[in-house]
């Protein structure tokens, strides 16, 4: 189990399980890392940036998942949500805190998979739509897009974060490397 100081700390080894294993050789191209995090930095600070200057109507977006209604929880989360984004967008970016943005953005796109297959099940129950049928603005920034699509798209983001997350070390970062 990893600490808050391997969070925090880039240049420490993460725990990547056994050492033959996929995930960690994989995790271990730094190219690849590198790849994932501008992709994943160009999302969210992009969906951050279409979110942020427009709270209310990103509250309306978030009220049709039918998990949170009126109330002050609903705009705390409206106004709150863009700027993690941002600011994990950044860190990716930058180099710093990498570990705990990737987890950060794990958990996050978690939580949007699961709401976004909430509300494909609510559409496809209600009107007998048919999955690759189910068309609609998740709120994300992006706009209206087949519901398919977004499920992959999240899914896609979880896989590139927990690379990031298990990635050993990173190059082309604005931390400072540690003498071990």
């Amino acid at each position: 189990m990893m600490g808050i100081r391997e969070c925090l700390f880039e240049n420490e080894p993460a725990a990547t399980g056994p050492r033959g294993s996929r995930l960690a050789a994989f995790a271990g191209n730094q190219r690849v890392i590198l790849i994932f995090r501008i992709v994943l930095a160009a999302v969210f600070i992009y969906a951050a940036l279409q979110k942020i200057g427009k709270p209310l109507m990103f509250a309306d977006e978030i009220r049709m998942y039918q998990v949170l209604d009126r109330g002050p929880l609903l705009y705390v989360v409206a106004i709150v949500l863009p700027w993690m984004e941002l600011c994990c967008g950044i860190s990716l970016l930058a180099g710093l805190f990498m570990r705990g943005a990737a987890l950060v953005l794990a958990v996050l796109n978690a939580v949007f998979l699961a709401m976004i297959t909430w509300r494909t099940i609510g559409v496809m129950s209600a009107g007998g739509t048919p999955l690759m049928k189910v068309y609609f603005d998740c709120g994300c920034g992006f706009g209206a897009t087949y519901a398919w699509k977004k499920l992959i798209e999240d899914s896609l983001f979880i896989l590139m974060a927990a690379a990031i997350y298990f990635s050993p070390a990173f190059a082309f970062t604005l931390a400072p490397r540690r003498k071990g």
